[in-house]
């Protein structure tokens, strides 16, 4: 091969590679998808149903969590996020992916099994 079709190839491969890491989902996304949804999981809120901003980005963010590595990531940010807050209602949390009708497993909580 030429030169040319060699740094072809390898700007080729390392564009593919950038785009893959781009596509990476990490907790500031999952915070920020999921900061609508603060004043309906917590204790004395006076939301009786989650915003269409929080299912909106309810929505997104199981759309975006395509492979199990995802879905994990994402799990594991919900966990630790949802351990910070201090007035968290646990059965408003656990009941949001159903409130916005978006099928969640495993529903989420601060103890929740991001293994599976």
């Amino acid at each position: 091969m030429t030169r040319i079709a060699i740094s072809a190839s390898l700007l080729l491969a390392l564009l593919l590679v950038s785009e893959l890491a781009a596509i990476e989902i990490t907790c500031d996304t999952v915070v920020g998808d999921l900061q609508p949804c603060l004043p309906y999981i917590v204790k004395g809120s006076t939301q009786d149903k989650p915003s269409n901003a929080c299912c909106g980005g309810v929505k997104t963010l199981k759309a975006s969590a395509k492979s199990k590595d995802d879905r994990v990531q994402v799990c594991n940010c919900i966990k630790a996020t949802l351990k910070q807050i201090s007035n968290l209602d646990p059965s408003r949390a656990a009941g949001l992916p159903k409130a916005c009708g978006v099928p969640i497993n495993p529903a989420p909580s601060p103890d929740m099994d991001c293994s599976q």
